[in-house]
């Protein structure tokens, strides 16, 4: 069965999610949103396990989480993402799906406290919206199509509310969070000017080609063109790459970096309107025209503001995040019963290159639903 649903995406925190017709953005300026409170659930204070009622798999501030809700998200993940969800309970592997997900539900719990103190609510109108553009994208509008799809899975229509309904607080929570470490104008302003040359448009240049299989037959058709040939008229007769040959050899406005090697290093020395030697490349012997050239030129503040607000905002956050984490260590008092606790591994949130937050956990093995 094909894997569904509309998970948090813990891979990668810049999900697009597209769908008919509309676009749902979970934003680049969301940093990581299911990366970041999935982290919670592992890096507080584990304290005994004692006091925890025999249901229990864990308690956040006295909150208990049950092994039986445990048990229902999991049966929901093999019916949403069945290849993510390992069927043998008796298998490593579904032990640690249960403390993977028993984690996750913790670091859920911990975000709706968080949002509590926050005021921040989901409104059903907000799950609405969502779920009908899941319907648009994936059942073509039909509300019945979804209903046939999920009896067929086990799971209910009040399984993926609940799915959106986690999604959007995210989102909340972390903007939330991002209203406390604003970006001013004027450091936006400041970063591009003391950067201004990361944010150039390379030069491009307008090709034309005429590809041969052989030296001979391309001087020749060079020697034709440097007598006045037109050379779109030629390379539809003669060129032996179809892709440009029917359009009389135009490659088109493109940059060195988008041209093969060869070609590139001829193209981007030659004057313009001036017929190249043959010279032998990758598909075969070319002689080429540069008809356009297009300086390189800086990108303007106006063209880049908003990129540039966004990673700097991203940032800010993720910075923030980590001042954050270490109160919360503080703010929560988390129990987990045993074969329900976290790795020792997920303690630690390892920051990405792009100064992201993510987990040491795989994505192959932690629960969406």
């Amino acid at each position: 069965m094909k894997d569904w649903g509309v998970g948090y995406n813990r891979s990668s925190p810049y999900k697009l999610q597209q769908t008919r017709g509309r676009v749902v953005m979970f934003k680049k300026s969301l940093l990581a949103a299911g990366a970041i409170f999935m982290v919670l659930g592992t890096i507080l204070m584990v304290s005994g396990c004692s006091s925890l009622p025999d249901n229990a798999a864990a308690s956040v501030n006295g909150v208990i989480i049950t092994k039986d809700e445990v048990a229902d998200r999991i049966r929901v993940g093999a019916g949403i993402n069945p290849s993510r969800t390992p069927s043998d309970p008796e298998t490593d592997a579904y032990k640690q799906f249960q403390r993977d997900m028993t984690a996750q539900m913790v670091s859920e719990e911990v975000e709706r406290q968080e949002a509590q103190k926050r005021d921040l609510t989901v409104t059903a109108d907000e799950v609405d919206l969502i779920l009908d553009q899941v319907i648009d994208d994936k059942y073509l509008g039909s509300p019945e199509k979804l209903q046939q799809d999920f009896d067929m899975r086990g799971v209910s229509i009040d399984d993926l509310r609940a799915q959106i309904s986690r999604q959007i607080l995210h989102n909340k929570l972390l903007e939330s969070l991002r209203t406390e470490v604003p970006v001013a104008e004027e450091e936006v302003l400041s970063q591009y000017e003391s950067s201004i040359g990361n944010y150039v448009y390379p030069e491009k240049r307008q090709v034309r080609q005429v590809v041969l299989a052989d030296q001979a037959s391309a001087q020749s058709i060079a020697n034709r063109l440097a007598a006045g040939e037109n050379m779109p008229v030629v390379a539809g007769q003669s060129s032996i790459d179809n892709k440009t040959k029917t359009n009389g050899g135009l490659v088109g406005l493109v940059t060195q970096a988008q041209l093969p090697k060869a070609v590139a290093d001829v193209a981007f020395s030659l004057p313009v309107n001036q017929v190249s030697m043959p010279f032998k490349g990758d598909l075969g012997w070319y002689v080429i025209r540069v008809e356009i050239v297009v300086p390189a030129s800086n990108r303007t503040y106006e063209q880049v503001r908003d990129d540039l607000m966004t990673h700097m905002s991203n940032q800010r956050l993720s910075d923030y995040y980590n001042e954050f984490r270490e109160q919360v260590k503080q703010e929560y008092d988390v129990d987990y019963a045993s074969g329900y606790e976290p790795r020792e591994a997920d303690v630690v949130a390892p920051e990405t290159t792009d100064g992201s937050v993510t987990t040491s956990q795989s994505t192959a093995t932690t629960p969406t639903p």
